[in-house]
């Protein structure tokens, strides 16, 4: 994308790592069309946030597959809980998303060799969030 286009990101999972992934993604320039829980609750206590940061709503839905779906997200952030990243990584990567993940990356050596695989084959960026590499103070 070129300098003065924003990258359009979905959110799947919005606890803590995600809500506070999303609003740095925000903080720099992203945008986030939409997030995705399947807790209603958490939904409601996040999304007025990521509203005030970025001056509107994301759209939401507790279906993950509808947000891959969307051709206008260039890229997901998964913070959800670790057995389901490997599947939502490989997911993204077929989608022809790009993603950031919440670490652990994967559970097994063997789950991490058919992210790196997918994310070869789909061309795609991803990105492992390790504090020591993403936080601002590092």
């Amino acid at each position: 994308m070129g300098a003065n286009e924003k990258v359009v990101l979905g959110l799947i999972g919005g606890r803590n790592q995600g809500r506070g992934d999303a609003l740095r993604a925000i903080k720099v320039g992203a945008e986030i069309k939409t997030f995705c829980d399947l807790d209603q609750a958490v939904i409601d206590k996040v999304n007025p946030d990521l509203e005030k940061a970025q001056g509107r709503a994301p759209g939401t839905t507790k279906e993950f597959r509808r947000l891959l779906d969307d051709k206008d997200i260039d890229g997901v952030i998964i913070a959800i809980p670790d057995h389901w990243h490997t599947h939502l990584t490989l997911l993204a990567c077929q989608a022809g998303k790009d993603v950031y993940i919440e670490k652990p990356l994967s559970q097994t050596i063997h789950e991490g060799h058919l992210m790196r695989d997918a994310a070869r084959k789909y061309q795609r960026v991803v990105q492992v969030g390790t504090m020591n590499r993403s936080a601002e103070h590092y």
